[in-house]
């Protein structure tokens, strides 16, 4: 049978249904497709290298941070490079997952990975596992890329360039970049120097979390 009599006899078979059965039928259809749209976006997490501290499905409530998750959101998919920066425990980390979740239903992939993280990546490359040019290509291809502990690096010309190398080359590829370090406004775009830095305020700026911390004592 062709899609084009199969979709004509489910067309006519709905019809014999009354109104409250073909409500229940789109009904359940609708949660079916649902269920597949989370799976997907479930298996996307998962290959996206976030500490399972912040997949738990939990936002702050303070307005700053809810503002900003949201400015994120629509800014999602337009090639934004986003500086964020503060102190700990306002959850700069916590508004990449919640993105990288927005993302993950529209089937797009993300990578999280600290600052340091990425260059020890690079560097066992030196080993033969697997050729520099490999593990860069890896953080070039995700839709969204977060890169947290910015302030966690030795900031050597080495790092710098492969730094701007990957960011230009995302750049290029009008994919999206979040960088989170807790530093000061003026602290973080010294440390990314002026390329990243001029990148930043072309396509996102730099959000400041300066509200309290959510983290509270026992």
């Amino acid at each position: 049978m062709t899609n084009a009599v199969g979709s004509i006899m489910r067309s006519l078979t709905f019809q014999t249904f009354s109104n409250d059965e073909r409500s229940e039928m789109q009904r359940r259809e609708e949660e079916h497709k649902q269920r597949e749209l989370n799976e997907i976006a479930n298996r996307i997490i998962e290959k996206a290298n976030f500490p399972a501290r912040h997949l738990i499905d939990l936002e702050p409530e303070g307005d700053g941070w809810k503002k900003l998750s949201s400015r994120l959101a629509s800014k999602a998919g337009s090639g934004f490079i986003i500086g964020i920066t503060g102190a700990r425990g306002t959850g700069k980390t916590l508004l990449g997952a919640v993105l990288a979740r927005h993302e993950a239903k529209k089937k797009r992939s993300s990578k999280y990975q600290t600052a340091m993280g990425f260059f020890l990546d690079v560097k066992e490359a030196f080993d033969g596992k697997l050729s520099e040019k490999a593990v860069i290509e890896s953080y070039i291809k995700p839709k969204l890329l977060i890169i947290d502990e910015m302030q966690e690096r030795g900031q050597t010309q080495w790092e710098d360039r492969l730094l701007t190398h990957l960011i230009d080359r995302r750049y290029g590829a009008m994919h999206d970049t979040l960088l989170i370090g807790n530093q000061t406004k003026e602290e973080f775009t010294k440390s990314l120097g002026d390329s990243i830095a001029s990148r930043i305020i072309e396509t996102g700026g730099i959000a400041v979390c300066n509200w309290p911390s959510f983290r509270t004592a026992l």
